[in-house]
């Protein structure tokens, strides 16, 4: 083959050879991506963290570890033709997960596929008769993670009301609120409200100038929204947070509205 002198032809490849990750969470499927201008290879991680992948194209790669479809890892690695790159174990370290919460609605796994309707998004258009109603869902922290809506849109299911409970050592300091989001639709974001109290707007997330999860799709650009809440705004007892979508732009109909997929929801210790 390189007698043929072919446009593009690499006579000299290289290898990595990753030997494990630490800190994984057995219930999930891990994948090692590695990605530049030129070129992109993956592999499947075995349950120790361990891969290999073979005849690369040299240069210097970013590698990425995806819990489920999360990116949890990464890190620069140079491959060199006739050799191998040999990575001792990695410490996962940006696995959100890993967080102390005081409630958590889903887990990291940058997929939906946990919540309602959420499997079906690749297979039934979200107005499909055969789904589930969407809501508006009012969900108890605690309750069955499939009774929380894989899609938020602004025209047909909202608000979302999660409602939850404190102790008064709890109401003492500041939480942080975490929305995770997988896509989001005509710059679709999160207005959130806390026993009454109205917080901060976010901007919009950049994502792909597509209808997204209304042809098929749940994938986009993850993305999370945060906010720090100060101890005045929680109560002893029952507390209440809604969650309502809002855009700088009109919508086209109730499923062809401002909205977005959700990955994780979560209040933080």
């Amino acid at each position: 083959m390189s007698g043929l002198n072919l446009t593009g032809w690499v006579s000299s490849r290289g290898n990595v050879v990753l030997n494990g990750l630490s800190g994984m969470d057995k219930g999930y499927a891990y994948t090692v991506g590695f990605a530049n201008s030129n070129a992109q290879y993956w592999v499947n991680a075995s349950s120790s963290g361990a891969a290999a992948k073979y005849s690369m194209i040299p240069g210097i790669y970013t590698m990425t570890v995806y819990k489920g479809e999360l990116a949890v890892y990464t890190e620069s690695v140079n491959v060199t033709g006739g050799s191998t790159t040999t990575l001792n174990t990695r410490t996962i370290n940006n696995d959100p997960s890993k967080a102390s919460s005081i409630w958590r609605i889903g887990n990291w796994d940058g997929t939906p596929s946990k919540f309602l309707n959420g499997q079906t998004i690749p297979i039934r258009h979200p107005s499909d008769s055969r789904n589930p109603s969407w809501g508006p869902v009012s969900y108890a922290t605690g309750s069955a993670t499939n009774k929380f809506p894989a899609i938020q849109f602004r025209g047909q299911n909202s608000p979302t009301t999660v409602t939850f409970s404190l102790n008064s050592s709890q109401t003492a300091s500041s939480h942080v609120l975490n929305i995770g989001i997988t896509a989001a639709y005509n710059n679709g974001r999160p207005s959130v409200t806390i026993n009454g109290h109205t917080l901060t707007n976010p901007a919009a997330s950049s994502q792909p100038n597509s209808r997204s999860f209304t042809i098929g799709t749940y994938r986009g650009n993850n993305t999370t929204f945060s906010w720090n809440i100060p101890a005045s705004y929680f109560v002893n007892g029952a507390n209440t947070v809604t969650i309502t979508p809002i855009s700088g732009s009109s919508d086209l109909g109730n499923w062809l509205s401002a909205g977005w997929v959700y990955d994780c929801v979560e209040l933080l210790n």
